[in-house]
């Protein structure tokens, strides 16, 4: 049972990357883009993944956390350190690409409308933001520590013995 649950998040897992990759790039290609009606269209394309993302999400987590169950993982460090990281990834990610994306929408819609109200150089300026540079640094730094910690599953100080630390136990993968 435990490997059909740790099965199933990595599932999950590849299911994120696949739908969020379609978000990732769109995000590093909206700062080479200059028409506002293809701007919006990109975001439309970004959007139409979110949902697909999350449910994604969610098989992962409820994967995961009964894999902890049936591993007996819960009184080791490397599971809450990921929980840590994938929440702080997760909000880190969500406020920052939120907020800009969302301003990014409301800007390049009303230039595509025709509307004067926005200059160009406010849409300029926020495709030139090296926001997407960051969102990218961090999501794929967040998800080296997530495989360092599910790969290696360390201790940090927590349960487990140090001297096992790097052997598989028999019948674990």
């Amino acid at each position: 049972m435990h490997r059909w649950l740790v099965f199933v998040h990595v599932a999950g897992v590849f299911a994120f990357l696949m739908a969020h990759g379609v978000s990732a790039y769109v995000t590093l290609r909206l700062p080479g883009e200059r028409d506002p009606a293809r701007v919006a269209q990109l975001l439309e394309l970004s959007a139409s993944s979110v949902g697909f993302m999350w449910n994604a999400i969610g098989v992962l987590v409820l994967a995961g956390i009964a894999a902890g169950f049936t591993g007996g993982f819960w009184g080791q460090g490397w599971i809450w350190a990921a929980i840590v990281v994938l929440v702080a990834v997760m909000a880190a990610m969500y406020f920052m690409g939120t907020t800009w994306a969302s301003r990014l929408r409301t800007i390049s819609a009303a230039m595509a409308e025709g509307t004067e109200a926005v200059s160009s150089q406010q849409f300029e300026e926020i495709l030139g933001s090296k926001r997407p540079h960051a969102l990218a640094a961090i999501g794929f730094v967040g998800i080296l520590v997530l495989l360092w910690l599910m790969i290696f599953q360390p201790t940090l100080g927590l349960g487990g013995d140090p001297c096992d630390e790097g052997r598989t136990p028999p019948g674990r993968v």
